[in-house]
């Protein structure tokens, strides 16, 4: 297949086309060699900037939900100290689990191109692609829990959510999206907490395993770059603010109540939305359950575990029994006993 012929193929035509495969190849093929001389300096960077406690900027592997169920292990640079995986809440936070160069490879996505030098290996040995250049983000376990809640929450249309995890289930990662690039990802409070992020998440991933292409690859990489440039500009401008003026601890927040959408609620409702092969047997029934009937139980069910048990006060005994008295656990004696057990 020539060029010509490929600029006309669109939708899954395209990505699954061998001269996609053979035009990443060539992307790559120049741009490690780039990403590797990056990553150097700005380790040399870091150990002359970075301080006692800073990130090591070495090649750390996170743990990502690959296609048809299974997992995979994603390589990164490590750019922040503690634990990664609670989110930073403020830019105190932040600058002091992170150092200058830590937080420069962040700005310029340098953290992500790990991924890219491992492909370009896997590819070299013959084996199959496990990453794609555009397509959609891979995810961990706690982010698919995010986004199963807000179907569950009604805060997502079922349809294409349905399609979303269809394109999970069947489709490679990538390391760009076109939600980021054309979708203003970063400019959602929150990130992927927020509804408005979760809703253009699934809308942009949906439809570009329908409308990609050549030229649409091709204009997601050039706003990419210059989507980096434009943060770099923003990192050098926030840094000098803070050498003047550093940022302040945000003050204390407020005690949130308990939720009722626990995991285990939210994994047993939105499993209906799941690939046949990833559902439970109860799923895999002929009959589909209204989500909100089975929401309702699940709470109802949530809150009678957490009531003390339903028992009358106890009356003074007179040594006669009465007919309608009273056991000695405070039940009637004419009336059976509320169980204690779930609601069915």
């Amino acid at each position: 297949m020539n060029r010509r012929e490929a600029k006309r193929l669109v939708g899954t035509a395209w990505l699954d086309s061998d001269y996609r495969t053979a035009w990443e190849f060539r992307i790559m093929r120049r741009r490690v060699p780039l990403y590797r001389a990056a990553i150097g300096a700005l380790r040399a960077l870091n150990a002359v900037t970075g301080g006692r406690n800073r990130p090591s900027l070495r090649v750390t592997r996170w743990e990502r939900v690959a296609p048809h169920g299974g997992t995979f292990a994603m390589d990164k640079l490590e750019t922040m100290t503690g634990r990664t995986d609670h989110p930073v809440t403020s830019r105190a936070e932040l600058r002091a689990r992170t150092s200058f160069a830590s937080r420069l490879a962040r700005a310029v996505s340098a953290d992500e191109w790990p991924q890219i030098i491992a492909e370009y290996e896997r590819r070299r040995r013959g084996e199959r692609p496990q990453y794609r250049y555009v397509g959609h983000r891979p995810l961990n376990a706690t982010s698919h829990a995010l986004m199963d809640e807000a179907w569950v929450r009604g805060d997502l249309p079922t349809d294409p959510f349905r399609a979303w995890n269809v394109l999970k289930y069947e489709d490679e990662g990538a390391f760009y999206s076109s939600f980021f690039t054309h979708g203003n990802a970063r400019g959602y409070a929150g990130g992927e907490t927020n509804v408005g992020f979760q809703r253009g998440r699934v809308v942009f991933d949906v439809n570009w395993r329908q409308t990609a292409s050549l030229a649409g690859e091709q204009a997601v990489l050039r706003r990419s770059r210059f989507l980096r440039a434009k943060e770099l500009v923003k990192f050098f401008r926030t840094e000098l603010k803070e050498v003047v003026r550093p940022p302040a601890e945000p003050a204390a927040a407020p005690t949130t109540y308990a939720d009722v959408y626990t995991p285990e609620v939210v994994a047993a409702v939105a499993d209906f939305t799941k690939p046949e092969a990833l559902r439970s047997p109860t799923a895999r029934g002929e009959t589909t359950p209204d989500r909100h009937r089975a929401s309702a139980i699940e709470v109802a069910n949530t809150v009678e575990r957490a009531l003390p048990p339903l028992t009358a006060a106890p009356r003074p005994s007179t040594g006669v029994p009465e007919a309608g008295g009273t056991t000695s656990y405070g039940a009637r004696a004419d009336r059976p006993r509320r169980p204690d057990g779930p609601v069915r």
